[in-house]
């Protein structure tokens, strides 16, 4: 590690630098639950009691969001001259370096990132945080997929008030956070930078570029990238994204629903290196295992324009149902999920199947209306005995 650089952050032991950029300098550093990411804020503003009580209630609000492709805040510190908040660690190449390496992206790859990058943003957006500043380099290309990080930050940040009036990326920003301070800012800013980015991802171009600030922010408001290089549905879905009237761009579970729709075809390909199972389920652990723990993925065809799907990982916490339809095909006690927490014994719906987690950690069908022939001997009988004690009634 460079000399100058802290070897301690609060209670964090720091192992190296892993970037630098306006708002701060990101460290790997270790604590008591393993490695993670810290960014130290370049922010001198939070001085001001008020702005560090701003400072941390946005950090707050974003530590709610789980962990659907995201990097999930840890830790946050507001009582020093540089604040600084800790994150998930995701080993891997931001998605401005991978293309920026191996050239831009297409086909299946392209599919996935986009409709990854989509449900983040969904979980984002869940529990009322905008990402505000989503570009490649806060796309981390990790082993179980792409997770979006730095969520929230630039919102945290914003109550410093030592910070400029855009906050953001000028050659990702819409054209909403460019017209001032009085504009609203709100989802559809960060569907316009989803589109923003996978319009990079698949061309290896910056969609606003310029050579100074005030170019960039003039074409973000005047000009429309060409999405002609972006082939299939995607291409129609990145166009609607990238209009200039936020309410004519599709909110992000309209995003998602459309994702989904395009890739019900090959639904294979919606989670990588998972194993399609049929809907008769074995155990968790005999199936294939993506990151940190097992996961099952199930596909049940024929509901609507694309296949019910969801995966039921192991985590730490217990078991994580996460559906893929969009959150319209996966509901428990009759309410539509995207994701939640399972315990043994719960019960969920996808599609028209129902499902239940054994406490021995296994999937199981739930069949329903099933009896004996015994049983189906006795249900005549006394359907025979009920009629003829009716007869003997009415003829008596």
């Amino acid at each position: 590690m460079d000399t100058g650089e802290p070897r301690r952050i609060g209670p964090y032991e720091v192992l190296g630098r892993l970037g630098a950029g306006g708002q701060g300098t990101v460290y790997l550093a270790r604590g008591e639950t393993g490695r993670v990411a810290i960014k130290l804020i370049h922010a001198q503003g939070a001085a001001d009691p008020r702005a560090r009580r701003r400072f941390a209630d946005e950090v707050a609000i974003a530590s709610r969001v789980p962990r659907a492709y995201t990097a999930m805040i840890i830790d946050a510190a507001i009582d020093r001259d540089q604040p600084y908040i800790v994150s998930e660690y995701v080993e891997g190449p931001s998605l401005q370096k991978l293309v920026e390496t191996q050239g831009p992206m297409s086909g299946a790859a392209l599919e996935r990132l986009a409709t990854y990058t989509a449900t983040a943003l969904a979980a984002i957006h869940g529990v009322g945080v905008i990402h505000r500043d989503l570009k490649p380099a806060n796309v981390i290309i990790g082993p179980d997929g792409p997770r979006v990080v730095d969520f929230g930050v630039a919102r945290a940040l914003e109550a410093t008030a030592t910070l400029s009036a855009h906050v953001g990326t000028p050659g990702y920003l819409a054209p909403e956070q460019v017209e001032g301070e009085d504009a609203e800012v709100g989802p559809p800013a960060d569907v316009h930078a989803w589109a923003a980015t996978v319009y990079f991802a698949a061309t290896g171009k910056v969609p606003f570029a310029g050579n100074n600030v005030a170019v960039i922010l003039n074409r973000v408001l005047t000009e429309t990238p060409d999405v002609r290089v972006i082939s299939g549905p995607l291409r129609a879905l990145v166009a609607d994204c990238l209009a200039k009237d936020p309410s004519r761009r599709p909110t992000t579970m309209e995003l998602l629903g459309r994702l989904v729709g395009h890739q019900s075809e090959s639904s294979q390909t919606t989670v990588p290196r998972t194993r399609i199972l049929s809907v008769t389920l074995g155990m968790l652990k005999e199936t294939t295992t993506l990151g940190s723990g097992h996961a099952a993925d199930i596909v049940i065809r024929g509901e609507g324009i694309a296949p019910a799907h969801a995966t039921v990982r192991k985590v730490s916490a217990g078991y994580r149902l996460h559906d893929h339809s969009g959150g319209l095909g996966t509901y428990i006690d009759g309410r539509p999920v995207l994701y939640a927490t399972l315990r043994p014994g719960d019960r969920f719906t996808i599609g028209k199947v129902l499902l239940r987690l054994s406490e021995a950690g296994e999937l199981e069908r739930v069949r329903l209306g099933r009896m004996s022939a015994g049983r189906w001997w006795l249900l005549l009988l006394l359907v025979a005995a009920v009629a003829l004690a009716t007869i003997v009634v009415v003829a008596g």
